[in-house]
């Protein structure tokens, strides 16, 4: 093997350990700091359990904005979770389902829609907290933050 093959070799490895890191940090909970007096907090692609857990673990109530993928698994394995959550927020549900687990939630077609249920919820303090775990997660995460960015700059 010449030194150029080998120097590409290296190279594709030091990329996909790259990839494989930025990929590990979206997996883990993320503190935005605070938004309309709200602890706000992102995760993409939480395991339903460790999810659970750390809601279970917040001293406040939850306000909850997620796509159906993280609900469902988290609510039917752990219902002893349901008075911690205030308020569910889906967002980008395509099919037409109810909010069975809570008396509190709504279905939203955009982040934008979800920010504009929340800043009618009166309760404080309390957490938000963004999880998403379908296929389009990389857009949904960065309209998130884009609109956290515009709204703490206010």
């Amino acid at each position: 093997m010449s030194e150029k093959e080998i120097a590409q070799i290296e190279n594709s490895i030091i990329k996909a350990r790259r990839e494989g890191l930025l990929k590990a940090t979206d997996s883990s909970m993320q503190s935005h700091g605070k938004l309309w007096g709200l602890d706000v907090f992102s995760w993409i692609n939480p395991k339903p359990a460790v999810l659970a857990a750390t809601m279970e673990s917040f001293p406040f109530p939850v306000i909850w904005m997620s796509s159906i993928a993280e609900k469902e698994p988290v609510l039917i394995t752990n219902p002893d979770l349901l008075p911690k959550i205030h308020y569910a927020i889906e967002i980008n549900t395509n099919e037409s389902q109810d909010n069975c687990f809570l008396n509190n939630g709504s279905q939203v077609n955009s982040v934008s829609e979800a920010f504009n249920v929340i800043q009618q919820i009166k309760i404080k303090p309390s957490i938000l907290l963004f999880t998403y775990a379908n296929s389009d997660w990389e857009y949904q995460k960065n309209r998130f933050i884009d609109y956290l960015s515009l709204a703490q700059v206010k």
